[in-house]
């Protein structure tokens, strides 16, 4: 009986040294696509439109601004003066 006992107990402690699959890497933020918003420079920033919810960020070229990166957000600077898209990078 107790060799039936040690089995088990050994059965047991070499199940719980099992390899276990790594957990997966919570993934991160995705990159923008800044390369496919380019053609929005030389719009007037009146003329676009983003779906709701999207992650964009319109800001005029000299305007203040955070210093937070994003790289899953769009920003899209503008003249203030006439409204132009100037650049789209990510950030």
């Amino acid at each position: 009986m107790r060799m039936i006992a040690g089995l088990i107990l050994a059965g047991s402690v070499l199940a719980g040294c099992a390899a276990t699959p790594p957990a997966s890497a919570p993934e991160g933020p995705k990159q923008c696509d800044a390369q496919a918003a380019r053609s929005l420079i030389g719009s007037h920033v009146g003329a676009v439109d983003f779906a709701a919810g999207a992650n964009v960020r319109i800001v005029c070229t000299t305007c203040a601004t955070t210093r937070d990166y994003r790289p899953d957000r769009l920003n899209v600077r503008f003249d203030e003066a006439t409204g132009i898209i100037k650049s789209v990078d990510c950030g």
